[in-house]
């Protein structure tokens, strides 16, 4: 402890020459607050607030409370800075009476002139009443001690240090590589205590520190010469120059006990042992700059830093003078480890504060790394480091560019809390008592003819149908029943102001009337991929006393399902086919088909084909999807008054046309659903098989193939029963709930909405969003224009056939007339001929057609703009017969694949003569004509 006040008491008297003799608790008041953050930042503290009052109190309890070491620090730094501090105040009033008092007291003290001297210098700015003959004692010993030591420094020319070790400088003798010199190095003796040096005899303590003196370089010399000895010649990184020129260069007093090697040659040692940008050599270490690169989690980026290496000089030069084969990569190894750990937690820390703000947002994790990365990087710059003021800098950008969302994820769960119970966006049929009835069971069983039955009687009706054909025919036979009636399709309208009755396909349902009595027919179709959603709605929304559902015995479980949701009264009736329905036991080869036969393909190519196969032994009608309603009607009608005796179809013919079929033949029993090709389901088997037999007309209904493989299909499937229909059930939002979510997200993009309601809505019922495909492709067009949320509604709802190239370009047309609010004029092609000659130009009839429904279909929605109604319709008779008069004839010929030119009957190549003489014939040859 007395040592320990000893070199306070030392530092407190060097210090106070800075400070005009203040003592450090004064003086430090005087020194400005850029200079006390510099001292802060030697000290190593820098977590201290750069305010003057703190940093000087911090000061004070620092120096009053800190070992030596840190004293010493203080000390060092004003030595370096060597400016004094002085005061402003006036001395001269104070020191008056200071001296008296002195000069009083001196007196007493049996004191030398020196000593008096120092002591006068010891109290001249101590307060007065401070100053007492014991106090002056104390000093003067303490006086007398510090005289004594620079008397035994002058003496043995040297200097005590801090620790009051006997510090000198002396020569030694290098001898090495045939080379003598001398070097003066600074030496120092150990230390000696208080005790020692104050009580004993000036002359002994001469002796003594004279004695180890000479022990001391002794013992350095010997120290010298062991170490000259070992160095290895040659020597592993130095030349012999090199060596003798650090043994010269080295400083007279160096902290290390190994000769330093100049900077430049430190260098070079260093970077031939590793991938160093820089090497700096400070009096204790060597600093290492290694560049590093990090792999970052959840990304593939990585991050380029800077790596500081601290490796202790005095262990280097022991390596480098020993010749110690040393590398760094086990230290670069533990720092990169031990600093991109420290990162990587500090990293984790931030990115879960951030995810936490952001949850509702449900970034994964490649997400919200690549957000915070993209603040991260502008930061960092070359360090690894992420300092609190980064980490909050960062954090409040993620926040603001979050912001927007999170107000749009808030608005996403207030809408899906007001939409969830789907059941309630139907207000009309949920006020209403209403009584659910299902009538199931097989084709030509009567279901839909007692539920029609029903709706004639009923003062108020309305009839869904799946298909414009079917809506025309429900029309008529209400009409024919001498009921007012309206007509509602997507394409056509026929208003009676007086109807009490409405036909409409299923889509174009009018959820604001309120009748009686509503069927809805074909009511399996709740399970179609695409359509599906029309029959759940009707279903839940119909505003009718009574809702007469007809469809086939695989959909009772699931309205009954449904029927439980919605909490309403179910009465489920099951009707019996009214004729016998026989499977043929072989396949009839073509040339064994009779009349009343109705031949069934799955696509329009094979339609086609059989229809050209067939034409040669048979009047011919032809039924498929791509044909207008008007067109299938017509071919029914010429099958059913026996203009034809055979109709070939697709499975079109399954949905509700009344035909008299005796025979219903498969030409194969796969098809192509959208996504894949595949074989026939039982349903699918028995809706279409179902159709042989119309009851009144055959007794008996029979079915078969035409291939042996196709009928196998068939006879599997045909008393199979057919796979339940089960919930959920897809369910879409119509133009009231679109605008609700327009409104709540502040969206006006069509497709962001239906992905929102695709994807998000999650429903309380037995229910899930309808994929909408075809919606989603059209709404992707309308959002390219500037239009309001309704229009692109209905224009995505709009009769599309996005395979086609002609309808696609037409569409954009009419909507970039829509948004110049222009009229749209209906332009009629020029055909050639009555009918087609080939299976291209009956396509493009086919199309054309279709851009007349899509035209018919806007006009009605958009009648200020599509001026040429009338025109258009016209125009559709006349595509109409067009096409009616090809598929009377016998064939379609081919067209080059390539020019396009009509091909010869029954011609074996799929191109003309010209283009195979210009592409496939060679000077030195010929290629085979493809076919």
């Amino acid at each position: 402890m007395a040592r320990k006040n000893k070199k306070n008491s030392k530092i407190n008297q060097r210090i106070r020459k800075y400070f005009d003799d203040d003592p450090f608790d004064v003086g430090i008041e005087r020194v400005e607050s850029k200079t006390l953050s510099e001292l802060f930042a030697t000290l190593g503290i820098y977590d201290i607030e750069h305010n003057k009052t703190l940093m000087v109190k911090t000061l004070r309890m620092i120096w009053s409370e800190a070992e030596s070491s840190m004293r010493q620090d203080i000390l060092n730094f004003f030595e370096s800075d060597g400016r004094v501090y002085k005061s402003d105040r006036p001395k001269k009033e104070l020191v008056f009476d200071r001296e008296d008092k002195i000069n009083a007291l001196l007196e007493e003290l049996d004191v030398s002139q020196e000593e008096a001297v120092r002591l006068r210098e010891a109290y001249l700015h101590v307060r007065s009443k401070k100053i007492t003959i014991e106090k002056m004692e104390s000093s003067l010993r303490h006086i007398r001690f510090e005289m004594k030591k620079e008397k035994l420094e002058r003496e043995l020319e040297g200097l005590f240090d801090l620790d009051d070790c006997f510090e000198f400088n002396a020569s030694l003798k290098y001898e090495l590589y045939e080379q003598h010199f001398h070097k003066i190095l600074t030496l120092k003796t150990k230390p000696y205590s208080y005790e020692y040096l104050e009580t004993t005899d000036f002359d002994a303590i001469v002796q003594k520190i004279g004695q180890d003196k000479v022990a001391t370089v002794q013992q350095k010399q010997e120290s010298i010469d062991s170490f000259l000895a070992s160095l290895k010649y040659p020597h592993a990184y130095l030349s012999t120059k090199e060596i003798l020129d650090a043994l010269r260069a080295s400083p007279p007093k160096s902290k290390v006990s190994y000769p330093l090697i100049s900077q430049k040659l430190l260098k070079k040692i260093v970077k031939s042992k590793i991938d160093a940008e820089g090497v700096e050599l400070h009096e204790e270490e060597v600093l290492i700059h290694v560049n590093e690169q990090l792999s970052l989690p959840y990304s593939e980026q990585k991050i380029s830093y800077k790596l500081e290496l601290h490796v202790e000089l005095e262990g280097l030069l022991e390596e480098i003078w020993n010749a110690k084969r040393f590398n760094f990569d086990a230290i670069l190894a533990e720092v990169k480890k031990e600093h991109e750990d420290e990162f990587l937690l500090t990293l984790d820390a931030l990115v879960k504060e951030c995810e936490e703000y952001a949850q509702l947002l449900h970034f994964s994790q490649e997400e919200l790394h690549a957000r915070v990365y993209g603040y991260l990087f502008e930061l960092l710059g070359q360090s690894l480091n992420i300092t609190p003021k980064m980490h909050r800098k960062i954090t409040r950008r993620f926040l603001h560019s979050i912001h927007d969302e999170l107000i749009k994820k808030q608005r996403e769960a207030l809408l899906a809390r007001t939409i969830r119970d789907f059941k309630n966006l139907f207000p009309i049929a949920r006020s209403m008592q209403r009584k659910l009835i299902l009538h199931i069971g097989p084709t030509n069983s009567g279901k839909t003819y007692e539920a029609m039955q029903h709706l004639k009687e009923a003062d108020t009706g309305y009839y869904l149908a799946p298909l414009r054909l079917l809506a025309l025919e429900g029309y008529e036979t209400l009409k024919a029943e001498g009921i007012e009636s309206s007509l509602i399709t997507g394409e056509e309208q026929i208003l009676d102001d007086e109807a009490t009755h409405i036909s409409s396909t299923i889509e174009m349902m009018n959820y604001e009337v309120d009748v009686d009595v509503c069927v809805i027919d074909e009511v399996q179709m709740i399970d179609d991929r695409d359509r599906g959603w029309a029959w759940a709605n009707a279903i839940i929304g119909a505003p009718a006393k009574e809702v007469i559902m007809t469809g086939s015995p695989n959909v009772k479980e699931a309205i009954v399902a449904l029927a439980e949701y919605l909490g309403e009264e179910l009465e489920i009736r099951e009707f019996e086919r009214k004729n016998p329905l026989e499977l043929l036991e072989k396949p009839t080869h073509p040339k064994e088909v009779e009349a009343g036969t109705a031949i069934i393909a799955f696509s329009r190519k094979d339609v086609l084909r059989l229809k050209q196969n067939f034409s040669k032994d048979f009047e011919v009608s032809v039924v498929y999807g791509n044909l207008s309603p008007e067109v299938r009607r017509e071919e029914a009608r010429r099958f059913r008054e026996g203009e034809t005796q055979i109709l070939v179809a697709t499975d079109a013919i399954a949905m509700g046309m009344n035909l008299p079929i005796k025979t219903v033949l498969f030409s194969k029993a796969e098809k192509f659903d959208g996504i894949i090709q595949r074989n026939l389901f039982p349903s699918e088997v028995q809706q279409i098989a179902g159709r042989a037999g119309r009851y009144g007309l055959h007794e008996n209904g029979y079915v078969g193939a035409l291939h042996g493989d196709a009928l196998h299909v068939v006879r599997k499937n045909f008393n199979k029963p057919a796979k339940e229909i089960k919930v959920p059930f897809k369910v879409m939002a119509n133009l009231e709930h679109i605008k609700l979510v327009s409104t709540i997200l502040e969206e006006n993009s069509l497709e962001e909405i239906l992905r929102f309601f695709i994807k998000n809505m999650v429903f309380d019922g037995p229910f899930y969003a309808a994929s909408l495909d075809d919606m989603l492709e059209a709404s992707r067009i309308v959002d390219s224009y500037d239009l309001d949320i309704a229009t692109k509604y209905h224009l995505a709802c709009a009769p599309l056939t996005l395979k086609s190239a002609y309808i696609i370009s037409t569409y954009e047309r009419y909507i970039n007339a829509l948004e110049k609010k222009e009229p749209v004029y209906y332009h009629a092609p020029k055909l050639t001929g009555s009918y087609a000659q080939t299976s291209e130009e009956l396509l493009r009839a086919e199309d054309m057609v279709k851009e007349i429904s899509l035209y018919l279909w806007l006009s009605y929605r958009f009648n200020d703009y599509f001026v040429d109604e009338n025109k258009a319709r016209a125009y559709r008779g006349v595509l109409n017969k067009y096409i009616e008069e090809t598929l009377r004839q016998t064939q379609l010929n081919q067209s080059c694949k390539l020019c396009g030119t009509v091909l010869p009957v029954n011609s074996k190549y799929s191109i003309c003569q010209k283009c195979f003489k210009k592409n496939y014939v060679h000077k030195r040859g010929h290629r085979r004509l493809p076919r």
